[in-house]
């Protein structure tokens, strides 16, 4: 009976060692799991980046502009580097209205570049995007043949919108639109490609302006070389100024 005993202590103690001993095993294959991991990620992290190309042809983003923003990125890992910082910061630049970035294996980055493309001049020495945003360029003198538009920050889109839902309706009759410069009670004056003014009030405008292209359309060509300057805020009519 003794016997039998000691004979299924012994076995319980067999199993129980050998169940500590998987266990073990399996800590210390986990443990071994981790510390690969990273060692895995150091590396990653270690992989350099030999070679940055820019694919975009550029006409007023120098590669210069592009080397100082690269300049700290590059000392990131091929996986680390935080690629939407980088084309935040290509995008501070003025002429870059967008940047793409994308890695290439094993250690390439492939930079695209929108450059900005210029549509009106704004208050002082800025232009304005497709997007009416405005960017500060050097050579502003440069852009004369652009619309002009002027007002207080943050009316940029406004203005914009302005222009282009009137110019058309100008051109249509046989006028253009040069500027369109509104004050800080935002009064308008829009000035043609002719010379002519039009003074239009801050309330009603597309009335205004309606009023204003349906009177043209009833000038011929003399009377309309005859006219300096049209004051449509009036709330029975407008008023017209004559040259002579």
């Amino acid at each position: 009976m003794t016997k039998r005993k000691n004979r299924r202590s012994n076995s319980q103690n067999t199993e129980v060692t050998r169940f500590e001993l998987r266990e073990i095993l399996k800590l210390i294959f986990v443990a071994a799991t981790v510390i690969a991991g990273i060692y895995f990620v150091r590396g990653i992290e270690d992989v350099p980046i030999k070679t940055v190309v820019v694919k975009s042809e550029l006409k007023h983003v120098t590669k210069q502009e592009i080397r100082n923003v690269a300049a700290n990125y590059l000392s990131d890992g091929f996986f680390t580097i935080k690629l939407t910082n980088f084309e935040s910061d290509l995008e501070i630049i003025p002429w870059v209205f967008k940047a793409n970035i994308k890695r290439k294996w094993p250690s390439k980055l492939i930079i695209e570049i929108e450059e900005q493309m210029p549509h009106f001049r704004w208050t002082g020495q800025s232009l304005l995007n497709k997007e009416a945003e405005p960017f500060l360029v050097s050579d502003f003198d440069a852009y004369n043949q652009l619309p002009k538009l002027s007002g207080l920050a943050g009316r940029e889109r406004y203005l914009a919108t302005l222009y282009r839902q009137y110019d058309k309706r100008f051109k249509a009759i046989g006028l253009s639109i040069a500027a369109v410069d509104e004050d800080a009670r935002y009064d308008k004056v829009i000035t043609l490609t002719n010379g002519i003014s039009i003074n239009v009030g801050r309330e009603h405008t597309s009335q205004q302006i309606e009023r204003c292209l349906r009177s043209f359309e009833k000038f011929n060509k003399d009377e309309r070389a005859a006219i300096v300057s049209i004051d449509l805020r009036h709330s029975n009519g407008f008023a017209v100024r004559w040259s002579g």
